[in-house]
Formats: structure tokens, sequence, C-alpha cells
């Protein structure tokens, strides 16, 4: 005779307080996207999700948890993307692409979002920190990108530093944009960006 409590037959209460506080993390995104990170409270929040502000603390410590935790998932994701970037079977400027497409969608999302719309001071010092690290992480990845394209001869000389930081400059610019009742697809903004960086960066020949 089965047993009535076989961990195969429903979800475990790990992988169900995984979920709520996903939906928690999702829910505050949205809020301080929309209406600020201080202008939002912890019962708007705990609204949102139709839950007490006493049960919130059970999936997350304060406000400032679900801001990081919003960083964290984005930043997951983003490394998935880099992972697939630095696959050396790829053509450079490939390469390039799937990591600007990956970051286009990313920061088109609530979550990835916030990293654009809410200031990192509304962090501790030490999360923070922690932050600037993993953005300073895929920001070196792109540069390296364009210097391995230059090396290699496949895309113009120029300061890859200078490049970068336009293209996360554009980048991180379109939630604050693109915030509207009918939002331009994320797909149709990479694939514009990458005309436009590809357009400068590109020897004539290969355009």
């Amino acid at each position: 005779m089965e047993s009535n409590n076989s961990t195969g037959s429903q979800p475990s209460r790990a992988k169900l307080r995984a979920a709520k506080r996903r939906a928690v993390l999702e829910a505050g995104a949205r809020l301080f996207n929309d209406q600020g990170f201080e202008q939002t409270s912890l019962e708007e929040i705990a609204a949102a999700v139709s839950v007490t502000k006493r049960t919130l603390y059970y999936y997350v410590d304060s406000k400032e948890d679900i801001l990081f935790g919003c960083h964290t998932l984005g930043l997951e994701f983003l490394g998935e993307i880099m992972d697939q970037s630095q696959d050396p079977s790829l053509p450079v400027t490939e390469r390039i692409a799937l990591l600007i497409r990956g970051y286009c969608a990313w920061v088109s999302t609530d979550l990835g979002a916030t990293i654009a719309m809410v200031r990192e001071h509304s962090l501790s010092h030490l999360r923070r920190t922690e932050l600037r690290a993993s953005k300073a992480e895929v920001d070196f990845q792109l540069r390296s990108l364009i210097s391995q394209g230059i090396d290699e001869g496949v895309l113009r000389p120029c300061d890859p530093r200078l490049v970068t930081a336009a293209v996360f400059g554009a980048l991180n610019w379109i939630p604050h944009w693109n915030r509207v009742e009918v939002p331009v697809p994320h797909g149709a903004i990479a694939e514009q960006y990458l005309q436009l960086v590809f357009e400068g960066m590109l020897p004539p020949s290969a355009r």
C-alpha cells in the first residue's frame, strides 16, 4: 500500500515557498517600477499577492530583500545568457548579438527593469557592492567580445569601453520609455539596436 506522504505526489514545501517568494518578488518589482521604491509599502506588495503583511515576512525579510531578490533572479538569467555568449564555436559577432538580445529581453521584464528603474542607493552598501560586481561581469564580457572582434579583424578599431557604455546605456533606458500600454516587443528593439551597433562597428565590406 502506497504512503499518502509520497514526495512525488505533490510539490515539496520548499518548492511552494520558492514559488510564493518569486510571486512576491515579481509583485514588488512591478510596484517599484510603477510608483517608485520609496513610495511602495510592504502592505501594497502583500495585497498584490493576496497575503497579509505578517505572512509576507515568511517569504522575505524586508522591502530591500525584495529589491535585491529581483536583481539576483535577473542576474541568474543573465548568467545563462553570458554562458551562451562564451561559446567559442560561434562567430564573435553572433556571441555579441546573443548577449545584447538576452540583456534586452531581461531588462524588458518587471524583474529586469528594477536594475534600471530603481536607484542602487536603496540597497545596503554590501548588497550594492555585490550588485555592481555582477553588473561589471556583464560589462566586461561585452568589452572582451568587442576586443576579440577587433583582433580578428571582423570589427572596426574602436574603444570597447565606450561602445559598451553606449550599448548598456541604451538598453537600460528601455524601461523608462517602453512601459506603455502597447510596448514595442523586446525582440524588435534588440534587432534595431543590433543593426545600429553593427552598422557602426562592422567594416564597410561586411555590412
